[in-house]
Parts: C-alpha cells; sequence; structure tokens
C-alpha cells in the first residue's frame, strides 16, 4: 500500500473495466430481463452474479449483483491505501452512507416495505449490507441513529438531533439538512489541508444548497430567518444572501433558472422537480471530470467513483425498466451519462 502514484495507478486499471456507453446501450436495448441478466455474465458483474443468483432471482437478484460489485469495489480501491491517503478516500466514501441514511430515513417517512428501501441502497461507505439490513430492522428513526452512535458513525448524533428536530417541525427535511452539514462539516475537518478533496466537497455544499432552495421553495409558511437556518456554508458559488432569495416562493422562478451551477443551464422549464433532477445529473458529470485531474492527489479516486457509481445506477435503472416493461426512450431518459456521451441529451 502507499500514496496516491501507487493508488492511482491501480485505479486506471480499474478505470479501464468500466462498460463504456455503447456497451450500455446495447444493454439498453434487450428485450427482457432474462436477455439482461445473460448479458450481465459476460461483465466484470459476473462473480456477484453468479452468487446473488443463487440466493435471489429476477430483478433482485441484478439489484443485489451490481450492489455487491460496488462495494466490492469500494473496498478494493481502500485496500490499495494507508495513512493519510486512506483517510481521504474514506470521506469520500462516507456519502454513500449519507445517501443510503436519507433513503432510509425516506423510505421509512413514505411507509415503503424494507425490501423495497433495501433495493435503492448502494452500500460502499462504513456500513455495509448487513449494517444497512441492521439499520432497517430497527423499530423507528430513533433508534436507527442511537444505532449508529453506538457503532461510532461520524452521522449518528447529528442523526439524532435531525430526529429531534424534525419532531417538533414535522418537516423531513430537518433530517436531511441535518444529515448533510455534518457529513460536510466531518469532511471539511478531514480535508483541510487536501485541496482536491476541499474543492469536491464545496461543490456538493453548493449542489446541496441549491436542491434545498427548490425544495424550500415548496414550503409555504417559513419565515426569512428559518429558510436561512437551511444553508450550509463552505462553499462561494452559491452565498447565503442569495440562498434566501431562490428559497423564497414569492421570489420568480427566473431566480432559479439564472443560477448556472458549474456552468450549466437549468433552464427551458419550470418544473422544480425536473430542474433537481437537472442538477443532480450536473453535479454527477462534474465529479466524473476528476479523472482528468492531478495523477498524485485525490482526483482520480473521486473520478472514477462517479463513473462507477453512474454505470451501477445505470444497471439499477435498465433491469427495472425491463422488469415493468417500460419503453426504451423513457428508460433512457433515466440513465446518467458521465463519460463524454449523454443518454438524454442534457
Amino acid at each position: 500500500m502507499g500514496d496516491f502514484a501507487y493508488v492511482n495507478a491501480r485505479v486506471r486499471v480499474m478505470k479501464s473495466q468500466l462498460l463504456p456507453p455503447a456497451r450500455v446501450e446495447e444493454l439498453l436495448r434487450l428485450p427482457d430481463l432474462d436477455a439482461l441478466t445473460h448479458a450481465l455474465a459476460d461483465t466484470p458483474y459476473r462473480v456477484e452474479l453468479h452468487e446473488a443468483l443463487t440466493r435471489f432471482s429476477g430483478v433482485r437478484a441484478v439489484d443485489e449483483a451490481v450492489a455487491q460489485h460496488f462495494y466490492r469495489t469500494t473496498r478494493r480501491i481502500l485496500s490499495f491505501a494507508d495513512g493519510q491517503e486512506r483517510r481521504l478516500i474514506e470521506v469520500v466514501l462516507l456519502r454513500y452512507d449519507l445517501q443510503n441514511i436519507r433513503a432510509i430515513v425516506r423510505g421509512r417517512h413514505t411507509e415503503k416495505d424494507d425490501a423495497d428501501i433495501l433495493a435503492t441502497l448502494y452500500p460502499g461507505g462504513l456500513l455495509s449490507e448487513a449494517k444497512l439490513q441492521e439499520l432497517l430492522r430497527q423499530p423507528d428513526l430513533r433508534t436507527i441513529a442511537d444505532t449508529l452512535i453506538m457503532w461510532l458513525h461520524p452521522l449518528g448524533l447529528d442523526l439524532r438531533q435531525g430526529v429531534n428536530a424534525a419532531e417538533r417541525s414535522g418537516r423531513l427535511l430537518d433530517i436531511e439538512v441535518a444529515l448533510d452539514a455534518a457529513y460536510f462539516r466531518y469532511g471539511l475537518r478531514e480535508g483541510r489541508r487536501e485541496v482536491t478533496l476541499r474543492r469536491f466537497l464545496g461543490m456538493a455544499i453548493a449542489a446541496t444548497n441549491l436542491r434545498t432552495a427548490l425544495i424550500l421553495r415548496r414550503v409555504k409558511d417559513l419565515t426569512e430567518e428559518e429558510r436561512g437556518r437551511f444553508f450550509i456554508p463552505g462553499e462561494n458559488i452559491l452565498p447565503r444572501e442569495r440562498f434566501v432569495v431562490l428559497a423564497d416562493p414569492e421570489s420568480s422562478l427566473s431566480e432559479v433558472t439564472k443560477i448556472r451551477p458549474f456552468g450549466a443551464d437549468l433552464g427551458g422549464t419550470e418544473d422544480l422537480l425536473e430542474i433537481e433532477r437537472r442538477l443532480d445529473r450536473v453535479f454527477q458529470r462534474e465529479a466524473a471530470q476528476f479523472s482528468m485531474g492531478d495523477p498524485l492527489a485525490l482526483d482520480l479516486v473521486i473520478g472514477f467513483l462517479a463513473r462507477k457509481g453512474a454505470e451501477v445506477s445505470n444497471l439499477r435503472v435498465i433491469a427495472h425498466a425491463r422488469y415493468l416493461g417500460l419503453p426504451e426512450d423513457a428508460t433512457r431518459r433515466e440513465l446518467v451519462g458521465v463519460q463524454g456521451r449523454d443518454y438524454h441529451g442534457l
């Protein structure tokens, strides 16, 4: 194990095994789930698919296979590093814990079945699939938070505080912003001397603040001061004053569409959910561009993980579309393109 020169040499090999866009297009055009499962047996997912098929069938087997493949990928990357390099990679991977905890919180809020929640999770950080299943066995959000605290997870205490705030306000957003803020505080503290990580986190904070502002535009009964409490400091793309304006449902929607995060145009629609969806795609593509950065720093790991995460997400989208018999064009619009080609023209 060694420094980023060594880590990145290994990551380049892993990058060469990503499915090219043309291969994803071939998978998209397959007629049904059986054909997709057969085709995946001839990809780097073959080992996990074979294992999954001994326990599950159909779309559940594909979900399990791609999730396990992604988790093993993150463990391999961690195995290349030690010391400070490993700690920085762990900060990047903690984003998957953040996403998974948020998914569990949302799933419980909407009363989804645990199996349906599990199918949306991507183990990649400190929380393995076994630990995520343990969280799902907890009866409520407070005991989920207490379990994370018992495991000394960096987000556990803030989840409990967010649950307390949500019980007072009745807003799920209190939990989600508490988790986001906790992750960014932790990441900025751990990466205070790492330029690449701070740049990546700054981009993520900007995207998170803009997404939060879009959500707040759908909430009518908050004062300006209350809206400002949801702002997360740590970047200069979207200042707090601008955030408060965007978060106000009385402000013009043109205020939102004038924002060009990372140079992207969010205009052309008045649908706030569509703008939020576009923002997510823009951030994923921007994160993927880190793979073209400093070969002696964290850049390549961030870029590779963004590309691998998009690949796994796309495979799940295709599998569920084939399972449900959705049209090819509708499925293509849900795919994320991060390798120089976009599947849906955004």
